[in-house]
């Protein structure tokens, strides 16, 4: 077993808490579902993390070329999947309440951790991807960062609107991109 195979079962599996976190999240939606105050914030950032946890793995597998692993980088590398992690336990609510879940309560309840959760992970990225002059995916995540900073400080519905479809505009032009320079 190469040292990447090793370290990639951990990262596999906090990348899979987070899906896993995500479908119990739509699940406990889908059965309280007439008592449920749907907002499109909440369900279109649980369809974005999905995506980013599904494409970091995927991305992950440009680790193998990595010949010199050590306790720090790999910790380094962790992190991420491990805000991922968060963001993903963070954009549904866990327990209902009395009169049942409201999503657009509980999204700007939580957007600053949520956002800070995210953008954390964007700015490591960035960095990593500069580290190894990787100069397209650190622009295209420092501009995510940016973005993602913003949804934290502001709370305006009218900016979250915009901000949640510029982030998934983003996040499809970093898949198209980098999906094109791996294959």
């Amino acid at each position: 077993m190469t040292p990447f195979e090793y370290l990639a079962v951990l990262i596999s599996i906090v990348l899979g808490l987070g899906v896993t976190e995500l479908l119990a999240g739509l699940q406990r939606l889908a059965h309280a579902r007439d008592r449920v105050r749907f907002h499109w914030l909440s369900l279109t950032w649980s369809g974005i993390v999905f995506v980013a946890l599904v494409q970091w793995w995927w991305a992950a597998f440009g680790f193998r070329d990595r010949m010199e692993w050590n306790f720090f980088s790999f910790l380094l590398i962790l992190l991420v999947p491990v805000l991922y992690y968060l963001a993903a336990a963070l954009v549904l609510p866990v327990q209902e309440r009395k009169e049942g879940f409201d999503l657009r309560a509980h999204y700007f309840a939580i957007h600053r951790l949520f956002f800070g959760a995210i953008a954390t992970a964007t700015l490591l990225e960035a960095l990593r991807a500069l580290v190894v002059s990787d100069v397209q995916a650190a622009l295209l995540n420092l501009a995510a960062t940016t973005l993602l900073v913003s949804l934290a400080i502001v709370r305006s519905p009218r900016v979250h609107a915009v901000g949640t479809l510029m982030a998934a505009g983003l996040l499809a032009a970093f898949i198209v991109v980098e999906t094109l320079r791996i294959a």
